[in-house]
């Protein structure tokens, strides 16, 4: 069996920070350390974070609060893009699908 799961690490706070540029389901994030009033806007789109927003944490200890992991098992028809104000240090584990 071939895996198919990637992963994309975003180091910094970014706007537009693109997973995938087609369909995807998005597994999980991973969220690495709590920052102080941090945002993560999980769109269904392949170039604009602020579009069609599917997942919005905000906060100042998403680590904490979500055990550094959360499930996603998501379908994103358009895409995967994201932004991040504040929060560094956030992996995306998603699958490309058809």
């Amino acid at each position: 069996m071939t895996n198919t799961l990637n992963h994309k690490y975003q180091a910094s706070a970014s706007a537009n920070v693109v997973v995938s540029k087609s369909k995807a389901i998005l597994h999980r994030i991973i969220i690495g350390k709590d920052v102080a009033t941090s945002t993560i806007e999980v769109s269904n789109s392949a170039t604009d974070g602020d579009g069609d927003v599917r997942i919005f944490l905000t906060g100042s200890t998403l680590m904490t609060a979500t055990g550094g992991c959360l499930e996603v098992g998501t379908v994103f028809p358009d895409g995967i893009t994201v932004d991040m104000t504040n929060q560094t240090n956030v992996t995306f584990i998603w699958e490309p699908t058809t």
